[in-house]
């Protein structure tokens, strides 16, 4: 042996032709020895160099296959273009809103994708749309009037963005070829698809600015000619940007009592003055039997909060919907449709029930015809210097409206602009219906030869709302109007959809201003 502790293992690499390169084992020098003929007995320390390994793939050469036999009009060639990770997307959209340094070496790395200009674009044609959308029905909410949705501003959007990330790029790049230049198609579609990542958030900024900027003009007294104290109030409630601040809100409901609220106890419980109350035991009702209050501010205001029962306002919903708008019962239809007689109820139940088409021709309410004779005394001569007076018309509730029921009431004019439309559509036009001695608006007053009977289930509702506040009062009042001299003999029926409001407003009609007016809300 060579020395002390020292082992020798020899293996004749002539023989071992199985071994493709030479394994070494060391410790304490031990290691394979190549003995030759010529150099048997002798040991030699010279090792062969190990063959050259191959190079190790890189990780995208080893996740992705080979796209290179792909045909181009074939998806999976497109595939490898698709083939990012979420953290690089997320990093290139976020070096794109602050581009500093080279995007193509620092960002993409010479690797571009397909994924991130994709779903960036599109989520900008979308995000431009929504916002655009968003943004005109908050200023069709903040005017009032009725929003028609718009599917052409997608079109609109799909024309200009699409085109712009992907057609851009194709005349830059054939460019630079023309010039000389060796840039990759790809690298020049992820500069313009990224640098759609800003126009996200702008758009949602924008939107919100169009929303500040018409509620700005909204809250602008100068921009209305019935800006009153009361008007202001009531815009500032109803806006949505800013929203309003709900403090001052007086709420029956709230515990304890708001100071503008003095709790009051009426003369007799509703329950036992009509049915539609509900029982005088029953279980499920968790306010306190004949509780109201009256406003401090406003003396004459009684507030009774939901006395009746869940059946009672059930029947009601189901009468103000199917039977109530039926004839004599006039509505704000009648005037541009010819209504049936039995309202628009029977044919919604059809069309929602599948048992009428509704491109049935049958089931449209044909318009009026709009004819004019020169018996008409729907235009009156105004003179000139009264024409801007006459413009904005007085209303039941300014001081000077002076209600005239002795002058002519012509039947308003049907407009030129409605549209024919099915029932089911037709019926969300529903505003309000009068009951009793029917109204007519132009001239905020009643007309007294048109009397027709008030139904039986809200005349006796408000004959007995009006006995049980016989004797009730506030702070220097109390009410001492007689019920027994109470009879309902008119009323009206609002029809709200989602964003609609009943506007505050005095009533200077009524020919009775000492019987009270019950409102249903």
């Amino acid at each position: 042996m060579a020395g002390k502790n020292q082992y020798n293992v020899l293996v004749d690499m002539e023989q071992a032709i199985d071994y493709s390169q030479p394994a070494t084992i060391e410790s304490d020098g031990l290691e394979f020895q190549d003995f030759s003929n010529d150099t048997i007995g002798k040991a030699t320390t010279t090792r062969p160099p190990p063959p050259t390994a191959p190079a190790a793939p890189t990780q995208r050469e080893q996740s992705s296959p080979s796209y290179s036999n792909k045909p181009l009009w074939s998806l999976d060639y497109y595939t490898r273009f698709f083939d990012v990770d979420t953290t690089q997307v997320v990093e290139r959209c976020l070096k794109s809103m602050y581009p500093v340094g080279d995007f193509a070496n620092d960002t993409l790395e010479h690797q571009p994708d397909l994924y991130g200009p994709f779903w960036i674009t599109t989520t900008a044609v979308f995000a431009v749309f929504v916002c655009s959308f968003m943004a005109r029905s908050v200023a069709a909410y903040i005017d009032n009037v009725e929003y028609v949705y718009d599917f052409r501003d997608l079109s609109y959007a799909m024309i200009v963005i699409y085109p712009y990330t992907f057609v851009n790029p194709v005349v830059v790049w054939a460019s630079t070829k023309y010039y000389g230049c060796q840039p990759s198609l790809l690298e020049i579609v992820d500069y313009y698809g990224y640098s759609m990542t800003i126009w996200i958030p702008i758009s949602q900024f924008r939107q919100e600015k169009q929303a500040r900027e018409k509620e700005a003009r909204r809250q602008d007294g100068s921009a209305y000619v019935n800006q009153t104290p009361f008007r202001y109030e009531e815009r500032y409630y109803k806006s949505r940007q800013p929203a309003p601040d709900f403090s001052m809100a007086i709420d029956p409901h709230q515990q304890p009592c708001p100071n503008q609220l003095t709790p009051v106890q009426l003369s007799h419980d509703l329950r036992q003055l009509c049915p539609w109350f509900g029982s005088a035991v029953d279980p499920h009702r968790s306010d306190t039997p004949g509780q109201a209050f009256v406003l401090n501010t406003f003396p004459g205001l009684v507030i009774i909060p939901n006395p009746f029962s869940p059946s009672a306002q059930r029947h009601l919903i189901q009468q103000c919907l199917s039977e109530y708008p039926k004839s004599p019962n006039v509505s704000n239809l009648h005037t541009h449709y010819r209504v049936p007689d039995t309202g628009l109820w029977p044919l919604f139940q059809q069309e929602a029930q599948g048992l009428r088409s509704m491109d049935d021709p049958s089931g449209f309410v044909p318009k009026k015809s709009l004819v004019t004779t020169a018996d008409d005394t729907q235009t009156v001569p105004v003179p000139a210097q009264n024409s801007r007076t006459l413009a904005i018309p007085l209303k039941a509730c300014d001081d000077k409206f002076d209600p005239r029921m002795k002058v002519a009431k012509p039947e308003p004019l049907p407009s030129k602009t409605v549209e024919t439309m099915p029932t089911t559509q037709l019926i969300r036009h529903l505003r309000w219906i009068t009951l009793g001695y029917h109204y007519h608006w132009p001239t905020r007053t009643y007309h007294l030869d048109r009397q027709f009977p008030m139904p039986e289930v809200v005349a006796r509702l408000s004959h007995a709302v009006v006995q049980s506040i016989e004797g009730v009062g506030g702070q220097g009042w109390t009410n001492t109007y007689r019920s027994k001299d109470y009879r309902a003999e008119a009323g009206v029926i609002n029809y709200y959809q989602y964003r609609d409001a009943l506007m505050g407003h005095v009533d200077r009609s009524e020919l009775n201003m000492d019987a009270p007016l019950v409102s249903v809300r």
